[in-house]
């Protein structure tokens, strides 16, 4: 094996993109082998696939938990959301057992990746609530944005100048697609920033995880710690939903449950600076899925900002060069 087929990731660790849970070939595996093995050549390949699947199923997820939320509060509809995900988590396993089964040595890692996403979706609700609609989406998707920079400080990671300038042109696509009014100091775009930094620290604990974790293993964990946190609230804020907003919050959790492990496998397959950045795609999915469900118009500068998400996403994803 070459050295080109190695890589560090934040933890300063050496890997594979074959991950290691799946060292042993079976006939079964040969062609997710053989798509491991031209990921090795062109770093992003397989994960760029990956991220893009999860960012539709996010947005998809998003929308059915639009129409969830006209009437369940935000932490009933997270708990629901939450609990769903468990019990399809555990009827995949009993179904289907992950290889390597269930116990980890790094059951502190998954708390923490658990951690910074339910917090990341509590703040994100709050700002919702509290600053405009756009302001809010564009401040947390500052998350691509900030995961080269904690790389950096925190782990002392250095992404490739192709990573720093494709994210910032995606987020300028994103700005272009939602434009944002005018942007203050309020507690409401502070805390959309803590979503942002919540979503690229937790994008960074699956960078790690995903060097020893599976990602069906890693769904697991996240969705039970998740539902433990879910729960805390329900004394205050508990809703028994209609049969039919059951039905919606079912489909949002089939999304997320699905989009999360897509998103763990696109980390698994590749360097996780690489092919982060895609996940932009899901605010351009979302626009379309706007415009189907809800007839909300489609934009020249809509148009345009999809465009630059793709570019900025390709180039972030883009070899180093060898020197």
């Amino acid at each position: 094996m070459s050295s080109t087929d190695f890589q560090e990731d934040p933890w300063g660790r050496r890997w594979c993109h074959a991950p290691r849970y799946n060292d042993r070939l079976r006939p079964a595996n040969l062609r997710l082998f053989r798509r491991i093995q031209k990921s090795a050549d062109e770093p992003a390949a397989g994960g760029i696939l990956c991220m893009i699947v999860a960012a539709f199923l996010f947005a998809a997820g998003a929308s059915m938990a639009r129409l969830a939320s006209a009437e369940v509060n935000t932490f009933a509809l997270v708990f629901w959301t939450n609990l769903f995900g468990f019990m399809i988590m555990c009827i995949w396993c009993a179904v289907q057992p992950p290889r390597d089964g269930i116990a980890t040595k790094r059951l502190g890692l998954h708390l923490l990746r658990s951690i910074f996403t339910y917090s990341a979706l509590l703040t994100y609700f709050y700002a919702i609530a509290v600053i405009p609609f756009a302001n809010a989406v564009v401040l947390q998707s500052l998350g691509p944005v900030f995961v080269p920079i904690l790389a950096l400080v925190i782990f002392r990671k250095l992404s490739d100048r192709y990573v720093w300038i494709g994210v910032l042109i995606s987020f300028a696509g994103v700005a272009f697609i939602i434009p944002p009014a005018r942007l203050g100091m309020s507690l409401g775009e502070a805390t959309a920033l803590l979503a942002a930094l919540g979503g690229a620290a937790a994008a960074l604990a699956i960078w790690s995880l995903s060097t020893t974790e599976s990602p069906q293993r890693q769904m697991f964990y996240f969705s039970f710690f998740a539902l433990v946190f879910a729960a805390i609230p329900l004394p205050w804020t508990w809703q028994l939903p209609s049969a039919i907003e059951l039905a919606e919050i079912g489909l949002t959790a089939a999304f997320v449950v699905i989009g999360q492990y897509f998103y763990a496998k696109a980390f698994t397959l590749s360097p996780g600076d690489k092919v982060n950045t895609w996940s932009y795609m899901s605010i351009v999915f979302a626009a379309v899925i706007g415009w189907i469900a809800w007839n909300e118009p489609i934009i020249l500068t809509t148009c345009v900002g999809a465009g630059f998400v793709v570019m900025g996403a390709r180039l972030a994803s883009r070899k180093r060069q060898a020197v």
